[in-house]
């Protein structure tokens, strides 16, 4: 397998692989050439990956071409990048900055977030089978576009899950280290997660699309050395709906913020950086009728001889700089250490 993808990308031609949480086989949607394809409204088949910024088409890799196999059938090694140091004051001061402005204003929360470039020479497949191995609760991928290059990740969070009519997904925010207990979550994680659910279902409601929305208990979820809380919600869909859903859905308060308009803003205005592909989200569908679509993070892009980590943290009223930077940092290392 890793011939054949040595092939794929020494020609340039698009592919994508990717592994479903508890799952154990790995799926590949491949080009036999470069052409790039788009969908506008999730009519085609095949697997979509779209950034943090919303636009009338993303890109995508047509099901036309696919391999399923073993994991096993990948090579594991791989090396171990070092997280640099150096960006927690200019991180701090942003959140600084932030809080403040969510105490002045109506901006009730915002997410920032953070690049850590590493060096780096493994192969993608090295790490996306290292990711896959480690985090088997996680949706894991490997994409490459000429378009965008190639970005491997272990998503804990479900956007949309779309199939005979049934729509679901989870409201997930509040990041403890592991060793903690449920015990340990603060008013501040809980308040950041409800905010979350309140917005999927307000989103749910806006698009008309949904009906009967069911809101499961909340729970605690382990995503690596990581835990979060995490909500069910359900709901019934009339079909043809998936683009109205991603449209209401995308981006949710737990990677932008809330209100949704003026946090996107606020980041724009604010992180210095282009979040490209990171928060934004990825997986295969078919004829708008299902869906399997996760939120891109815990990901990275890899480039000849680097590594760029994107991690970020829920800011609120109640934030501690220092105790964010210390969630960015652990998240980071969280990708890392499946290396």
């Amino acid at each position: 397998m890793q011939e054949f993808l040595a092939d794929l990308l020494e020609k340039q031609y698009p592919f994508v692989l990717f592994r479903f949480p508890q799952k154990a086989q790995v799926h590949c949607y491949y080009q036999s050439d470069n052409t790039t394809h788009w969908t506008c409204n999730f009519e085609e088949e095949g697997f979509v990956f779209a950034p943090f910024v919303r636009q009338q088409k993303q890109l995508m890799v047509p099901a036309s071409q696919q391999k399923s196999f073993a994991l096993s059938a990948l090579n594991a090694s791989s090396e171990t990048p070092v997280l640099p140091h150096g960006a927690k004051v200019n991180f701090e001061a942003k959140v600084t900055a932030a809080v403040q402005k969510i105490t002045d204003t109506a901006l009730e929360k915002v997410v920032l977030s953070n690049a850590f470039d590493l060096t780096y020479q493994g192969e993608g497949s090295a790490v996306f089978t290292r990711l896959a191995n480690t985090y088997t609760n996680a949706f894991v991928y490997y994409w490459f576009h000429p378009e965008t290059g190639q970005w491997l990740g272990a998503s804990p969070e479900r956007l949309v899950t779309l199939e005979n009519g049934h729509f679901s997904t989870v409201a997930l925010a509040g990041t403890l280290p592991s060793g903690e207990s449920d015990t340990d979550w603060t008013q501040k994680e809980k308040h950041e997660q409800q905010i979350v659910v309140d917005a999927i279902v307000d989103g749910l409601r806006q698009s008309g699309a949904a009906h009967n929305i069911q809101v499961g208990e909340r729970t605690t979820v382990q995503a690596g050395k990581l835990f979060h809380l995490q909500t069910p919600i359900n709901a019934a869909i009339e079909a043809g709906n998936l683009l109205s859903l991603v449209q209401y859905l995308h981006p949710t308060p737990a990677v932008g913020g809330l209100p949704k308009a003026a946090a996107v803003d606020y980041i724009h205005a604010h992180e210095d950086y282009d979040r490209a592909y990171y928060t934004g989200f990825l997986g295969p569908f078919s004829k708008r009728v299902t869906a399997n679509f996760f939120v891109n993070l815990r990901c990275g892009k890899l480039s000849q001889n680097s590594l760029r980590i994107y991690t970020g943290a829920g800011i609120t009223a109640g934030s501690d700089p220092n105790k964010e930077w210390e969630e960015i940092c652990r998240k980071a290392t969280t990708f890392l250490s499946a290396l």
